[in-house]
């Protein structure tokens, strides 16, 4: 069987111009040609023509498919196996922009339509993000910003009053701004401490990631001071696998127990007193609240706050509350294990 160029042209599908385009290139050249010097296709030309388009249709350029049949396939299991890793890196952009067009309508259709300025900025910082960050982990900090939003305002402006006053980043009187800014980011980033490192360093490197509202650099490297002392002071007691299981502190129910406590003490209520061993319950309990309702981080927690005056400085409790808490804990302790070597429950001492 010999077929003309247009023959062939019309039974495969393609055009007389990409056939001749083939020819030029070497792809597939006609076996024979008319006295008229016209082109014909042999049964080999075509079954290697249908080969050809095979393997067209997974994608493989044309170069390739040369050097391919001319080795009689002996490189295609590498050239398989580059098209699949080009496939995923194409279907991994596709997925990412997929995601942020996700967060973006997500914004839509909470019926939320910001100003041309602000939805440049989002845009810009989503760019920067996209070089830092996959596209869950880009979910997880749009989706938990509005959690700790509106307390970044008043934390910076608390800041920029010490800063303004000259006290030093090193300075205790530091240390609750330190423990509030990291809680912040440990909450806002879900306690992954690869995240936070990432994110810092993308807000160092990116003035994308510096909009209106930011904190300012010099604020950033100032806190960093004072939160990088408190970091080691951590970890001298706690792995960061064991630190990424701290909770958020309740502020509001820690507020209360301080006040309770504080008017214990200002009616000088003993700490052995069962009504300051029930604020002792309560301390106990947000404590184990705030490690993840893990008990060998509790001890830790109570080991760590008594052996660092630098934790202490950035308590949520007032020292002397949380002295006079801790020594009403301590008396809950010594009935426990009175009662014990009793061999009677604690319940039944009360």
């Amino acid at each position: 069987m010999r077929l003309k160029v247009g023959e062939l042209a019309q039974r495969s599908g393609l055009t007389v111009r990409a056939l001749h385009h083939y020819d030029q290139i070497g792809l597939l050249k006609p076996s024979a040609r008319t006295d008229a010097g016209y082109r014909l296709y042999t049964t080999a030309d075509v079954a290697r023509l249908h080969a050809i388009q095979a393997l067209r249709h997974m994608g493989l350029p044309l170069k390739e498919i040369g050097s391919m049949l001319a080795s009689d396939g002996e490189g295609l299991p590498a050239i398989v196996a580059r098209q699949i890793r080009a496939l995923d890196h194409e279907i991994a952009q596709a997925s990412a922009l997929r995601e942020r067009l996700a967060l973006l309508m997500g914004r839509l259709s909470g019926g939320d339509q910001p100003e041309m300025a602000e939805w440049l900025a989002s845009l810009g910082l989503m760019a920067a993000c996209a070089r830092y960050f996959t596209p869950g982990e880009i979910r997880t900090i749009v989706g938990n910003w509005q959690s700790v939003r509106a307390e970044w305002a008043p934390l910076m402006q608390r800041v920029r009053a010490l800063m303004d006053q000259g006290v030093a980043a090193t300075d205790l009187r530091v240390q609750p701004l330190a423990q509030q800014w990291m809680g912040l980011i440990h909450h806002w980033l879900g306690g992954d401490f690869d995240l936070i490192e990432r994110w810092g360093r993308m807000y160092l490197q990116e003035p994308l990631a510096r909009r209106d509202g930011a904190p300012e650099l010099a604020m950033v490297r100032y806190i960093e001071q004072a939160t990088a002392l408190r970091q080691a002071a951590w970890l001298r007691h706690f792995s960061l696998a064991e630190m990424s299981r701290f909770q958020r502190l309740d502020t509001s129910q820690w507020a209360a127990l301080a006040a309770d406590a504080e008017g214990l003490m200002a009616a000088r209520v003993p700490a052995s007193h069962p009504a300051a061993q029930a604020l002792a319950g309560r301390l106990q309990a947000l404590i184990a609240h705030a490690v993840g309702h893990h008990p060998p981080l509790v001890q830790k927690m109570f080991a760590a706050m008594a052996a660092e005056p630098l934790l202490r400085a950035g308590a949520v409790l007032p020292a002397p509350t949380g002295d006079y808490l801790r020594a009403a804990m301590a008396g809950v302790a010594g009935v426990a294990a009175a009662a014990a070597a009793a061999g009677v429950a604690p319940a039944d001492l009360a």
